[in-house]
């Protein structure tokens, strides 16, 4: 029974802690418990009186005149305990972002870093950390391409918030950000909502096929290489700062920059006209029709007769070609 309240937050935060879930156990066993009763069973009383204050300030007893103890039924306090923890977590992680652009951009100014190395990098976390330092020096451009990724599911996690903020580098100035993300990326729940996001955060993105790894390029002095697809812990990613290897990388980015296409969600015909508009999109993407269904909210089957339809109506004899033709025709 003590390792469930632990599980709560009363017991995993050293002896104070140990304490709080001991006179807690021993009020919720008790039919009439009291701070004398506690006390008689080898309490310290300060100890207790501290202990109670805690409990009452969490929600799971009320203290009454006399030192009566009111133990709250654990099946009402205790979820709403949880749900308290639930929301500082919440909190918390949406500060992160925040806070740590602040961090880095402090210390970018006086960190001179090595132009030429490699650093393999060990974690999720190291990668995140490195990344926020790197954007946080920028002075011009951030580039990225986007591979499915643990990485990348985190990023898109993130609260929504965080993508409508714009990306900020040396002195708080707004960088220019360009994104190529492969379109396997839509499966991800909300993926569309997100992007939208982030472009009102001033990201301009495409989505390809067959990206093959996930990279952030910073200007022309840094990139992060995400390996975290093929290694779910991100060990093996690397920090470059060697000058060939970014331009390289920079390379590949206006590659797949160039195969890239714009995902069109708006348009001013009617509301069958802008459907249209988003499938040919999505085709052009490379987007499955199972993928397409989700993203326009209709049924595959749906998907499946207006692609044909489309198809036949642009000349077309491969889903990607009808992608090419509506771009050429300056539908999408």
């Amino acid at each position: 029974m003590s390792d469930a309240v632990a599980a709560l937050g009363l017991g995993n935060h050293g002896d104070g802690d140990a304490v709080v879930t001991r006179v807690y156990l021993a009020a919720l066993q008790h039919p009439e418990p009291t701070r004398s009763l506690l006390v008689a069973q080898g309490m310290k009383a300060p100890l207790v009186d501290h202990s109670l204050e805690v409990l009452q300030e969490r929600g799971l007893v009320r203290l009454q005149p006399g030192g009566v103890i009111e133990v709250i039924p654990p099946d009402i306090s205790l979820p709403t305990l949880a749900l308290s923890y639930e929301r500082r977590a919440r909190e918390t992680r949406s500060a992160a972002h925040e806070l740590a652009q602040v961090f880095f951009q402090a210390r970018a100014a006086t960190t001179t870093p090595d132009a030429g190395t490699i650093r393999i990098l060990a974690s999720l976390d190291e990668m995140a950390a490195v990344t926020a330092e790197a954007v946080a020096a920028g002075t011009e451009i951030v580039r990225v391409f986007r591979a499915p990724s643990p990485r990348t599911d985190a990023i898109f996690d993130s609260p929504m918030h965080s993508h409508e903020e714009p990306s900020r580098g040396a002195g708080g100035i707004v960088l220019d950000m360009a994104s190529v993300y492969d379109s396997r990326i839509l499966e991800i729940p909300d993926a569309l909502t997100i992007l939208e996001a982030r472009e009102r955060g001033g990201e301009r993105f495409r989505l390809t096929t067959s990206v093959p790894f996930s990279c952030v390029i910073v200007d022309e002095s840094a990139a992060i290489v995400d390996v975290s697809s093929f290694d779910p812990t991100g060990f093996g990613s690397a920090l470059v700062r060697a000058r060939a290897m970014v331009l390289a990388l920079i390379s590949l980015f206006d590659h797949l920059w160039t195969l890239g296409s714009p995902l069109q969600r708006a348009g001013t015909g009617s509301a069958a006209e802008q459907r249209d508009q988003l499938i040919l999109s999505l085709l052009a993407a490379g987007a499955p029709d199972a993928t397409i269904a989700r993203q326009t909210g209709v049924s595959q089957r749906t998907v499946e007769r207006r692609v044909r339809a489309l198809m036949d109506q642009l000349g077309a004899g491969t889903r990607f070609q009808a992608g090419v033709q509506a771009g050429r025709r300056g539908l999408i």
